[in-house]
């Protein structure tokens, strides 16, 4: 079992920055604007060769007043139930406050080990202070500087080593981190993105069984990508929830920018996407982009279609003919409708994940794939272009995840668009590799009897 500790403290005292350090991450969101942390984050701490921990970044534990704060509120508590160790974080260049008092009376309640660190002590002289901070009843007080690094090997040598190896077993510790990248790599992970308040958030939930991601109808709740592990059928999953890729541009401050270009960086980095789409009102072009944007990363794509207990069969049936005749690029994209809030529908979304991932990691030889391509041009041949006929030889593998193939023949510069979308259909079908996307590529074989002409001098 490893150590978990907690990051708790008032909104801004420079808990996501301290989270981003210790992890060597950026996966909390850092801004001089407060709240922008509401569901908890969690990471991995190397904290010696031998020693790992996990490490919670929270939402200001301060008193709630909306909704979404609320549920921050409720997200923080879990976060110290199930901590071995609170970190608590309060600002040096603010000083001691009422509200540190408050939300440290409130933790102490839990009856959990708590260490005191004075953040952001750079460039500050506080001598004083110091004086200040002892009135809330620590002996030993640990000064850092989460932005410049300064004082946290003081921390984990002085305290945070001795500590653990009185409370853990280290030896259990060390085994599990030699076979960490093992079970990495057994896992599947998944990506929900779409336009905000399509239900991303309530499908992790649900899956989950459990409020883990705040959830309300606002807009713009999701700010960070969070990932949570899953376990279905003894198959692993890590699903990571994003925030909400708006279409209006103009709306879109700086933090709305940052987090789209998580959302997007967390797509380049998965094995399927789930492009979620709201079954109840049209599919606008913003969904398009989406989906576009996941297949050119080449990332698998399964259109998953929440609310859908909103509308009939009829309409679903529309949906579909919508795609298949107005998206070709999506034509052979695996479709699913499903109802995140009422849970229809949800096991045999793992049913289609488990199949599009095994499609992804397909293997094909040379041999196959030229008997393929012969059989498709059996089928139907390569139109005539300028009186010649367009020669297509062999095909072979250029690269995996995403899938190219290279297509190797004479004047292949002079197939239609609409040929080629034929070749890639056809490949798919046979192969059983739908919803992932495929690149075809040819080349001109050169001729080894044709030369260019030498000059010569008489």
């Amino acid at each position: 079992m490893l150590p978990i500790i907690a990051l708790i403290g008032r909104s801004n005292v420079g808990k996501s920055t301290l989270f981003n350090v210790l992890t060597k991450t950026r996966n909390a969101l850092v801004s001089h604007q407060t709240k922008l942390t509401r569901d908890r984050q969690y990471g991995l701490w190397n904290i010696s060769r031998i020693q790992q921990s996990i490490l919670i970044d929270t939402a200001g534990f301060d008193a709630p007043l909306n909704e979404i704060e609320k549920q921050a509120y409720k997200q923080t508590l879990i976060a110290i139930q199930k901590a071995n160790l609170i970190f608590f974080i309060v600002d040096a260049q603010s000083g001691l406050i009422s509200q540190d008092c408050i939300i440290l009376n409130k933790v102490r309640k839990y009856n959990k080990k708590i260490i005191l660190i004075i953040n952001k002590t750079d460039n500050i002289e506080i001598s004083n202070q110091k004086n200040e901070f002892y009135s809330l009843g620590f002996a030993e007080i640990y000064q850092i500087s989460a932005s410049h690094k300064t004082g946290i090997n003081i921390l984990i040598s002085q305290f945070l080593l001795p500590w653990i190896h009185k409370n853990f077993n280290n030896k259990h510790e060390t085994k599990i981190i030699k076979n960490n990248n093992k079970k990495q790599k057994k896992e599947i992970k998944i990506t929900c993105i779409g336009r905000p308040n399509v239900g991303k958030s309530t499908l992790i939930n649900a899956l989950l069984r459990q409020e883990r991601m705040i959830t309300c109808n606002t807009p713009g709740t999701t700010l960070n990508s969070i990932s949570v592990p899953i376990q279905y059928n003894n198959k692993k999953y890590i699903f990571t929830d994003t925030a909400g890729i708006p279409k209006n541009k103009k709306k879109q401050n700086s933090i709305t920018q940052f987090s789209i270009i998580k959302t997007l960086q967390t797509v380049k980095k998965t094995d399927v996407s789930l492009l979620i789409i709201d079954a109840s009102i049209e599919i606008c072009q913003q969904d398009l982009k989406l989906a576009n944007f996941i297949l050119k990363s080449g990332k698998p794509i399964i259109l998953v279609f929440n609310k859908s207990d909103l509308i009939n069969s009829s309409i679903k049936r529309q949906i579909k003919n919508t795609i298949k005749k107005q998206c070709s690029f999506l034509s052979l994209s695996k479709m699913h409708f499903i109802s995140a809030l009422h849970k229809i529908r949800l096991s045999q979304l793992f049913q289609l994940i488990h199949e599009i991932h095994q499609s992804y990691n397909i293997e094909i030889n040379t041999s196959e794939l030229t008997k393929t391509l012969h059989e498709a041009i059996k089928r139907h041949q390569p139109p005539m272009t300028k009186g010649y006929k367009i020669k297509l030889k062999y095909a072979h593998i250029g690269s995996f995840k995403p899938l190219k193939i290279i297509i190797h023949g004479n004047r292949t510069k002079y197939l239609s668009t609409s040929y080629k979308r034929y070749l890639v259909n056809f490949f798919c079908r046979t192969f059983n590799v739908n919803s992932i996307p495929m690149h075809i590529k040819f080349k001109d074989s050169t001729n080894p009897y044709c030369t260019k002409k030498r000059k010569i001098d008489f």
